[in-house]
């Protein structure tokens, strides 16, 4: 892989990364909340812009499964070490950390306050284990969850990619489509196991399998202008549905996605100022997403705790508390990267 290339999934993958914070700072008591500003504003940067984020984690994380891959007993052994070691022990870890934590935070009574559900203390040893492991408390991890099954079916993306020759791209576009399309017409429940958690990981991998080459530099700077336009339209129309009982979201969803993507990394060529050069903080992007949640979640129960509940705060704290949390974030991993570093390789499946 080329040092531009390599740098730009960091670079890209770390803007994905703020994108997640920046959807998690929601703060609307439902998506369908009353019409205001505040409610729109949120809903289209939320369940809109930034709805790209994870999709990209998906593309990026099946390309690099793939890259430079040959189907030997060897190469099968040494991915799945690596993803052994940079997926499961880090999601055991956390999820098992945030739960001991939020146990804790829970015994205290300012703590217990800020938790209006079921506290932990409640939870029978099934829920406790559910909640820990498949649906854990600090939902960020579905995606690692997720990804993990993906790493566990490689072999058939690759038997299936590898038969189907290039005409595997527009096949898995097709089938991610199935689900929303069918949802129109009373949906068909399992077609969500084509969601995009499976299908991008495929284009990903399809990607990497037949060595198409990431830079695109036949695409010309009115194609990628068109591209975004269509993105912020998508944008547009999947808030107005957030205020309707339309079975569409899901499908303005694909669509947001099916041009957020592409757009985000075309666009990332025409950013001269940061292009070519490395982020330094890029390499605690995986940190930031582990450990923002629950760290922002408490902010925001603090927050209006504090202040009084309204439109105007509640905007506040949406565009707050990322710049909060990512600072919080990257201060706690330059120290466990400095003081604790072979703790921090462990937390950070070694990235």
């Amino acid at each position: 892989m080329d040092k531009y290339i390599s740098n730009k999934i960091k670079n890209v993958s770390l803007f994905m990364t703020f994108f997640v914070v920046l959807l998690h700072s929601n703060n609307l008591e439902s998506a369908k909340d009353v019409i205001s500003a505040n409610s729109i504003i949120q809903n289209f940067i939320g369940q809109g812009i930034v709805r790209i984020a994870v999709p990209v984690f998906f593309l990026i994380s099946g390309y690099l499964f793939f890259y430079n891959f040959t189907p030997t007993m060897e190469k099968w052994k040494y991915k799945f070490k690596s993803r052994f070691h940079s997926l499961f022990i880090p999601y055991v870890i956390w999820c098992t950390g945030w739960l001991i934590i939020l146990y804790l935070v829970e015994l205290l009574p300012i703590g217990r306050a800020l938790f209006s559900d079921r506290i932990v203390s409640d939870y029978t040893l099934k829920e406790l284990f559910v909640n820990t492991y498949v649906y854990p408390l600090p939902y960020q991890f579905w995606y690692i969850r997720s990804l993990m099954l993906d790493v566990i079916l490689t072999p058939v993306f690759y038997y299936i990619i590898k038969s189907l020759g290039k005409k595997s791209l527009p096949i898995l576009v097709i089938v991610w489509f199935l689900y929303p399309i069918s949802e129109m017409f009373g949906g068909l429940w399992f077609l969500q196991i084509f969601n995009y958690p499976f299908t991008l990981f495929g284009i990903g991998a399809a990607f990497a399998i037949h060595n198409i080459d990431l830079h695109f530099k036949s695409i010309k700077p009115k194609q990628v202008t068109l591209i975004g336009i269509l993105y912020l339209l998508a944008c547009v129309i999947r808030t107005v549905l957030m205020y309707t009982e339309l079975p569409l979201l899901d499908l303005a969803e694909n669509l947001v996605i099916l041009f957020g993507v592409p757009f985000i990394w075309l666009f990332y060529d025409r950013m001269k100022s940061i292009k070519n050069k490395k982020i330094k903080i890029a390499k605690y992007g995986i940190f930031i997403y582990f450990f923002h949640i629950p760290f922002q979640s408490i902010l925001k129960k603090v927050w209006f705790m504090i202040m009084p509940l309204s439109e105007i705060s509640s905007l506040i704290i949406f565009f707050v508390a990322p710049i909060i949390t990512i600072t919080v974030c990257v201060l706690v991993a330059m120290f466990l990267r400095r003081y604790m570093n072979r703790f921090y390789m462990i937390l950070s499946g070694g990235r």
